[in-house]
């Protein structure tokens, strides 16, 4: 068992708040409203914060959980569901914690009593305080992305983190928070503000490519350059900042990008090789070492991996950590993620399903209604996706009861990817990892750009399921995925 899983998880009512053993923490936790199959918690490994590095409890009926944890430095544990967080804990050694979770209350979904209770509040108010919660540097950058004065971006950034830290300097004045919980949530606001500046500075080298930068290349890269002056990617105490994995990404393009000079072009090349995660990890061997090269290499490895895009590449990356970091307590964390990878390339050993069958003469095929006339049948369940989008992929698990319900209306399946010609194979391949029964073509330029028009906008949001006649008529524009087979059936039915 990993020395860094929960020591004792016993499903009790709570107790009284109390002191326990310095270098552990205790999380005493009621559940109100509906309770989740599990709480996932992030460990603390090292005092490093990492969405997927995790473990989890199970409620009781009541709703009742408890974690145990060593603990020997201040460090962030965020409480979470399915990647969907509850809250933020920011836990100091020898503490107890009485944490309240609302699954279904509007407000204070998310309480916790303890002697720094108005410190933990007050962290768990901030928008962008990580990026399960729907922060990320990119949304922090819309604000300035129309800015043109460097000096003008740093200051407002600035100001909107000394606005944060307004006041948890007070209630350390007030000496309602220690300092190293200050301290935790100031190298944390510190560095995600130098993120959102580095990733504005990224965006424009991006733009600069189609002259819609605002900034000119001199300043997108003196604002970036200034950012790793000031902080570091070899601090120490920006391991235990939810941003580290982000912050140092970015610090990884300025590298290659900037100093290097390697172009877009170059990258898109080991991509079509199927090498970029090897470049990726090799570029990082050259700008880390340490902890920060070992929580970087496995961070990346869990990232991509739960992008379910299935690149072989990945195993053997896997391998090589495990090689490189025999004794890493990451590897436990990994190993999940890395099981579908095999089970992907496993299946593609298997013959193809009949029942899958891809479209010919596809390249020839330019409208939903020529897809459509080729086929045959009266009705039609049309499923736009694409390799790259998760939530099409997450729709997939609930696919038998999908045919079944279209097999008693006698409705006839057709899957269209949105796929660039470079992901042919990979279109390919899962369609068949998934199992995809029905008719497959993945669009061609023509092809796509009927179906935004039909969508009505550019920006296709997919996945996006449609019936159509016969002749390709769309009947009802927007209908519900396998996940929600029984409204899917309401809708077929007022047919």
């Amino acid at each position: 068992m990993n020395l860094f899983r929960s020591l004792v998880i016993l499903l009790l009512p709570f107790c009284l708040m109390g002191q326990t053993k310095k270098d552990n923490i205790k999380i005493i936790g009621k559940i109100n409203g509906k309770i989740p199959d599990i709480i996932e918690y992030t460990l603390p490994i090292n005092g490093i914060d990492f969405f997927g590095f995790t473990d989890s409890v199970q409620p009781d009926a009541a709703g009742n959980f408890q974690i145990n944890l060593p603990l020997n430095k201040t460090a962030f544990i965020d409480l979470s569901n399915k990647y969907k967080s509850f809250g933020t804990l920011i836990a100091e050694p020898g503490m107890t914690y009485k944490v309240y979770i609302d699954t279904e209350a509007p407000e204070n979904k998310f309480r916790i009593e303890s002697q720094n209770q108005k410190g933990q509040s007050s962290y768990n108010q901030i928008p962008n305080r990580s990026m399960i919660v729907g922060g990320h540097f990119e949304l922090e950058t819309k604000s300035y992305i129309k800015d043109s004065i460097p000096s003008e971006i740093k200051q407002k950034l600035e100001k909107s983190k000394q606005t944060e830290l307004e006041g948890f300097k007070q209630l350390l004045k007030d000496k309602i928070i220690s300092k190293s919980f200050y301290n935790l949530v100031q190298t944390d606001r510190d560095y995600f503000y130098k993120g959102a500046q580095g990733s504005l500075a990224f965006i424009n080298y991006l733009n600069s490519a189609y002259k819609e930068n605002k900034l000119s290349p001199a300043q997108y890269k003196e604002l970036w350059a200034d950012i790793f002056q000031s902080n570091p990617v070899t601090n120490p105490e920006l391991l235990s900042s939810p941003w580290f994995y982000f912050y140092v990404e970015n610090y990884l393009r300025y590298k290659e990008l900037i100093i290097e000079g390697i172009d877009i072009a170059s990258l898109q090349e080991f991509n079509k090789q199927g090498l970029i995660h090897t470049h990726n990890i090799a570029n990082a061997k050259k700008y880390l070492s340490g902890p920060q090269l070992e929580y970087y290499f496995a961070a990346y490895l869990y990232y991509e991996s739960i992008n379910k895009n299935y690149e072989k590449e990945l195993i053997a990356l896997f391998e090589q950590f495990k090689k490189e970091y025999p004794a890493s307590a990451y590897t436990h964390f990994l190993e999940p993620v890395i099981i579908p990878i095999l089970a992907f390339h496993k299946k593609q050993e298997e013959p193809l399903n009949e029942k899958i069958k891809f479209i010919d003469n596809a390249a020839n095929i330019n409208s939903v209604k020529e897809t459509i006339k080729g086929l045959n049948g009266k009705l039609f369940y049309v499923d736009i996706w694409a390799t790259w989008c998760g939530p099409c992929k997450a729709e997939f698990k609930d696919n038998a009861k999908l045919y079944q319900l279209l097999k008693s209306k006698n409705i006839t399946m057709v899957y269209i990817s949105i796929d660039k010609e470079n992901r042919e194979a990979q279109w390919r391949e899962m369609s068949h990892f998934y199992n995809l029964e029905g008719n497959h073509i993945r669009a061609n330029e023509k092809l796509d750009a009927d179906l935004r028009n039909l969508y009505g906008n550019p920006s296709l949001a997919i996945p996006w399921h449609f019936l159509t006649d016969e002749n390709g008529n769309i009947i009802k524009k927007n209908l519900s995925g396998p996940s929600d087979i029984e409204n899917l059936a309401k809708q077929l039915n007022e047919n």
